[in-house]
């Protein structure tokens, strides 16, 4: 889990690598770009999942939530956007994005909630 800085948008929260798509660009993409831009860590977007997408938690705006499976723990190099992260157990990271301002968080609560036997690891 990442925690953002005093960052313009949701100061504080609890958050995960993501943002909007740039021009051309498929979600999955996008997922990469931001990863490695957020945190530094390289993906192969051969290896990651679509698990859930919603766009009913905010008008005009589509979500999406993937999972990967990597081996070890990376070296996480943050971004601005950031003042720390923490590696956790599924239940407390479903417990610190309960109240998350936003709407993105609230998806991912919803659904790994409803889904809590999803494997990560």
């Amino acid at each position: 889990m990442l925690h953002r800085s005093n960052h313009p948008s949701f100061p504080h929260d609890p958050d995960l690598p993501g943002g909007t798509l740039e021009d051309d660009e498929d979600p999955l993409e996008a997922l990469v770009r931001e990863v490695f831009e957020e945190t530094g860590v390289s993906l192969d977007a051969a290896a990651i999942e679509k698990v859930h997408e919603s766009s009913k938690y905010d008008e005009g705006y589509t979500y999406y939530l993937y999972r990967l499976r990597y081996e070890g723990k990376p070296n996480i190099t943050i971004s601005w956007e950031h003042s720390h992260y923490e590696w956790l157990p599924l239940d407390e990271f479903i417990s610190k994005t309960h109240g998350a301002i936003d709407k993105y968080m609230h998806m991912v609560h919803d659904y790994l909630s409803q889904n809590s036997s999803w494997p990560i690891g």
